[in-house]
This record gives structure tokens, sequence and C-alpha cells, in this order.
């Protein structure tokens, strides 16, 4: 295998692929890069054999021919060629030694392996959808904090995807909070759900520009994320997922809208004397007035604010949440308003945009103030 290829470019198609590599295995194999050479298509693959990431680079190519390298060391050394004079890199690999030249005196060898030993990637050969990469972006970025990380239940460590009836959604879930949001899409179905690594999204959404456009792919175990040169594919959580509809309440004794930028102004204030371990704000209405108070009596010491707002209820009424869920919500709102429908301090509370449909909402469950 030989090819010359812009060093920036190589230095990309490397730092995407290696997301991919393992921090530490066991197995030998899986922390090297898989280079394939095809006419004047470079591919660098990479895998932990839960997530897998192909990247395909144009390149000068001289001589097909694959191998196997070690991946960080590859990456470093691409990296580190710094000097603004070095423009061009070329690789050359004969009996599995990689000579890599990036001037007349500058080079460095690496000694690869067999490439058929690299592990396969799987094929997904399913039903898929297509989203522009702003679509999947905004679905992603209104669940994604709600996944879960527990080592027991997997599947709540996922983003469930579904389509049905030309509407997608996704709906992530810890026990606590929970974000759900769609769009519609013409045509748009999946006959099954699927749970998605977090991980695999974050890193198709990294690696492709705002406006590109990017196929879903799934199978019964595993995901394909495609956009021109890159994929990314991994294994589904297994399933099934909780049925997050049955606890979403339907109708709210009580609602609360206010102004959402103020509201985070306020509660950062509150927050910085909440307790460091339960993190928990108060907040107490009374007519159109909502106070937000914190206290830590691990210090001694407590904070209060107060902001105007517009409520639909009966009565004062007080509800505690982890200040530092409620903080990360209001700040994925983008409203100008934010509404809060509640049923009682210790049901959910729903809050979302106020206005028109914006096509998302979050739960937030409340935490106990018995300890206040």
């Amino acid at each position: 295998m030989k090819f010359q290829i812009e060093k920036n470019a190589f230095a990309d198609v490397l730092q995407a692929a290696v997301n991919a590599v393992p921090n530490k295995s066991t197995i030998q194999v899986l922390n090297n890069f898989s280079l394939r050479l095809e006419g004047n298509i470079l591919e660098v693959s990479a895998t932990d054999l839960d997530l897998g990431i192909r990247a395909k680079v144009e390149v000068q190519g001289e001589r097909d021919g694959s191998v196997l390298i070690n991946a960080r060391k590859l990456l470093e050394l691409i990296k580190n060629l710094v000097d603004p004079s070095i423009s061009m890199v070329s690789v050359d690999v004969q009996d599995y030694l990689a000579k890599i030249q990036w001037s007349e005196r500058g080079k460095a060898s690496i000694t690869g392996f067999d490439a058929s030993d690299f592990p396969p990637f799987p094929e997904v050969d399913g039903e898929s959808l297509n989203f522009a990469a702003s679509e999947l972006a905004f679905l992603a970025e209104k669940t994604m904090f709600a996944t879960s990380t527990d080592s027991i239940r997997l599947n709540l460590n996922g983003v469930y995807l579904e389509a049905k009836d030309g509407n997608i959604s996704m709906v992530a879930t810890d026990g606590h909070r929970l974000g759900r949001a769609s769009i519609a899409q013409d045509g748009a179905n999946l006959s099954n759900g699927a749970i998605i690594p977090k991980k695999a999204l974050q890193h198709i959404l990294h690696m492709v520009k705002p406006d590109a456009t990017i196929e879903v792919r799934t199978s019964a175990s595993h995901i394909l994320f495609s956009s021109g040169s890159t994929q990314v594919i991994s294994k589904l959580f297994e399933g099934p997922y909780p049925n997050t509809r049955a606890v979403i309440p339907q109708q709210f004794e009580r609602t609360v809208q206010l102004n959402t930028q103020e509201f985070q102004n306020k509660m950062r204030s509150v927050i910085s004397m909440a307790n460091a371990r339960t993190h928990k704000v108060r907040l107490q209405i009374d007519g159109n007035v909502m106070e937000l108070s914190a206290n830590d009596p691990d210090v001694g010491g407590d904070t209060r604010e107060a902001i105007a707002v517009t409520h639909n209820g009966e009565g004062s009424f007080s509800i505690g949440f982890d200040g530092r869920y409620l903080a990360e919500i209001f700040s994925m709102c983008k409203s100008e308003e934010t509404v809060m429908k509640m049923n009682s301090p210790i049901g959910a509370c729903i809050i979302e945009p106020a206005g028109e449909d914006m096509g998302f909402s979050f739960l937030l469950m409340p935490t106990h103030l018995t300890d206040d």
C-alpha cells in the first residue's frame, strides 16, 4: 500500500476514527486503525466491538493494500507535524512496515499487522430514516441529557428512537427526569423502536457538518449512521424500553408560566447555597409570586430570591427539585416564557416552552421537602 495525502486531511480522518478506539483493551487488534486503500480512496476504520467508525478520504493512491497500525501512535505522529511547511504526507507499507515521510529528512516507521485480523463490521440492512443533521441534533439535544448511567438497567442508558405515521420521536429517562422530542416527516416509519447508546449519537453529530444529511438504518441488534464518507455503527441496547407515555400526566391542577431567562438568573443565585449532596431548591408559589430558596445545614447558610409568575391554581404551593436538573432543563427551553405543570409536591412536573407546540417537553420528579 502506498499513497500521499494532505497532512490536515489525514489528521482529520484519524481524529474522527480514534473515537472508536478503546482506551485500554486486552484485545490487541482493537488498539489499531485499519487502513485500506482502493484507488484514490483511503478508508480508516476503528472499533471497540460496541461502536465502530469508518471514514473515507481522498488521497493520491499509488498501490492498493491494507494494514493495521497502532491508532494512537499514528494519530500522535501526524498531529505533531506542526511545521507549517509540511503540507503532504507519504505512507508506504511493505511487509506490514509502514514508512511515513513528510520531508526530505523527516520520516518515521511503525510496525503494522495483517488487516485480515481486524473484526468485520456487522451488516445493517434493516429499515431506514433520513434526517437533516440539524433535525437529529434537535432530537438528541432534548433527550440525551436524561439518559441513565445505571449499570443494571442498561436499557435506560440509551435514547429510544421510534417512528410511526410520519412522526419521529426520541425519548430518554433515568427515572428522575425525562426528555421527549419529535419531528414530523412524511412517510417516516419503523416497525420497532431502537435504544441508541448516547455515545453513538454524540459521535455522528460531532463528525458531520450542520447542513449534512444523515441516513439512519437499524437492524435487530445494530444501528448505522451514514453521512457522506462517514459511518458510525453501534450495538443497540436490548429492550424493552419503558412505556414513558404512561408516566406523563395528561391533566394538571396547577400551571405556572414565567420568564425563562429571569428564572435561570435567579436559580444561579439560589443554587450556590444549596446542599452539596442534594442540590435541593424549594419553589414556594403564593399568588403570582414564586420564591426560590435553598439552604445547606452542613455549613449553616441559606439564600432566597423571588420572581413574578402567572399562576393558575388554588392556594399556595411548595415543591422541591434538584436545582442542577431544573437549571439544565430551563437552559434547553430556549423560549421567552416557560410553563411548569404540576399536580402535587410529590408528582411529576412537566416543563415545556410556552406558546405553540415546539416539539419537545421535559418531565422532572420532585424531591421531598420534609427535611427542610
